[in-house]
């Protein structure tokens, strides 16, 4: 199975599935990104923490995520900060990386990105700014996630080996996703399906 979908909330799909600390069971089958969304940051209590450091050490849990910064959320940014800063912290100790939500909030997450100096990679789930924030994020090194919206002119900014791909919570197929962005780039779909699987295994599995 090729793996392409990094990101989804959907129960049946083949991919990397996105679940809060408390949704992740043992028995669930597949993989899994499991974080404190920043929506949620100011309900993480030690409760929230302790599932969660228990849920990253499962062998299906192949990110910390989805966490990061939401400036149009009510939660506190101070405390999103927080929350983000463990997150990052939780990533490096047991090696896995660090899927990210981020609205409006680049230039913090960048400043926190290069004051932490993270070795796991950081990859910005559902990527729909333009192309002057895409070129800063790649300067820091980031992926890209790209759904099924996502503005033009970032798609030809980005590198083959930083591209990945996602539903999310849109009903259109991961394949459909890929196919209509290959379309836009000019090339054949399977290549891109093959580029996305050989970028997601490289973040993903990485030991």
């Amino acid at each position: 199975m090729l793996l392409l979908d990094i990101h989804t909330h959907h129960p049946s799909a083949e991919g990397i599935r996105s679940l809060s600390p408390e949704a992740f069971t043992p028995a669930d089958n597949g993989y899994f990104s499991v974080g404190i969304h920043p929506w949620e940051a100011e309900k993480a209590g030690e409760r929230e923490w302790g599932l969660l450091e228990q849920a990253i050490q499962h062998p299906s849990v192949l990110a910390i995520g989805e966490a990061g910064l939401d400036k149009v959320t009510t939660a506190g940014f101070a405390c999103q900060q927080e929350v983000f800063a463990r997150q990052i912290r939780l990533s490096e100790a047991v090696e896995k990386p660090l899927v990210i939500h981020c609205v409006r909030a680049f230039n913090e997450l960048i400043v926190l990105k290069r004051k932490h100096k993270p070795r796991m990679p950081w990859v910005v789930h559902g990527f729909r700014n333009n192309a002057n924030i895409g070129r800063q994020l790649l300067q820091e090194g980031i992926f890209f996630s790209l759904g099924e919206k996502y503005h033009p002119d970032v798609l030809p900014l980005l590198p083959p080996e930083r591209l990945l791909a996602e539903t999310d919570e849109s009903p259109i197929p991961i394949r459909i996703i890929i196919e209509r962005m290959a379309a836009a780039m000019g090339r054949e779909a399977g290549d891109v399906c093959r580029q996305i699987d050989k970028n997601a295994r490289n973040i993903f599995f990485r030991r």
